[in-house]
């Protein structure tokens, strides 16, 4: 049995999205998916991250098609919004999402099921807000160019780090797909500029803003019960995994 993500040294929100890193499963085996082994015959779980993107496509396709059981892991929409357009104003679905044993897509819509890292216990403790805002970057997508204002990026591998930083701000500001998906776990007011349609499909919209760097605005748009909801989806679908296997 094979757990198939991508395994990041630099992106902490890659890094901490596998289910097996949350559930238990007989003799798993955790390899990136850009290496996977021959899988014919076996059972896979692919996810979770960005993968429904043309990079990860085909190989996911591959995969599924090559697999005795496939289960597809909360992964999520992943490409620019130019390449958006090509496809229809609603969410497009690739066919080995139809065809695998099970699948979650973290994006709302068909098969949600968010993101599994919401059962990391970093989201057990109680913070204490110290910075009005704070900013949370991607590492290399990112224009960020202030000085002097708490800021952090997904390059930060340490994830208890990262909860603790993002939950010192009222406010998180990012353009970080995990950064954005954590703050509202958290209970915070969320701000996105939004660079992929990543961010179009998350089940509560964010405030979007058109530069990391302009002048930060109170908006409050938190969510509440949204952690103990994504736990709840998380723990039903590793019942249903439980039941394939």
């Amino acid at each position: 049995m094979y757990e198939l993500h991508r395994k990041s040294k630099t992106n902490v929100g890659d890094a901490f999205c596998n289910p097996s890193r949350y559930f238990e499963f007989p003799n798993i085996k955790t390899v990136d998916i850009m290496r996977a082994p021959d899988v014919k015959g076996d059972t896979i779980i692919v996810g979770g991250g960005g993968l429904i993107h043309n990079k990860f496509g085909p190989k996911i396709a591959e995969l599924v098609d090559c697999a005795d059981k496939s289960i597809l892991w909360a992964i999520g929409h992943n490409f620019s919004k130019k390449a958006e357009r090509k496809h229809t104003k609603s969410i497009w679905y690739p066919e080995y999402t139809r065809k695998a044993s099970l699948a979650g897509i973290r994006d709302i819509g068909e098969f949600y099921l968010p993101c599994v890292s919401c059962m990391h216990p970093a989201f057990n403790k109680k913070y204490k807000s110290t910075h009005d805002y704070v900013y949370f970057t991607h590492h290399f997508k990112s224009k960020f160019d202030q000085a002097d204002v708490p800021h952090m990026t997904n390059a930060e591998m340490d994830f208890d780090k990262v909860i603790n930083f993002l939950a010192s701000g009222d406010t998180i500001i990012t353009d970080s797909y995990h950064g954005a998906y954590w703050g509202q776990l958290l209970g915070k007011n969320v701000q996105v500029v939004s660079w992929s349609v990543k961010f179009n499909y998350m089940k509560h919209t964010p405030h979007y803003v058109t530069s990391i760097n302009e002048q930060p605005i109170c908006i409050k748009n938190s969510v509440t019960g949204f952690l103990e909801e994504c736990k709840d989806y998380n723990e039903k679908f590793y019942q249903k995994v439980l039941d394939i296997l």
